[in-house]
């Protein structure tokens, strides 16, 4: 269960965010440029239904720490 920030209500889990006009998603990578290391795992999102803030995650976070 995620928790808002703001308003500390408990926020709704697994939506997922997609760029409008482009099919592509987001890429989440560690330092710049095309040799970037990428994490594979597409970041979620939660909603609080009190406020409205989101806030990003990552589901399977061991994966990251592995690398």
């Amino acid at each position: 269960m995620r928790v808002c920030r703001q308003c500390q209500s408990e926020m709704i889990e697994g939506f997922n965010l997609r760029v409008k006009g482009a099919a592509y998603g987001i890429k989440i990578a560690k330092g710049t440029g095309i040799f970037a290391d990428r994490i594979e795992e597409e970041p979620k999102v939660a909603i609080c239904t009190k406020c409205g803030e989101i806030s990003l995650y990552i589901e399977d976070i061991d994966k990251i720490r592995e690398n």
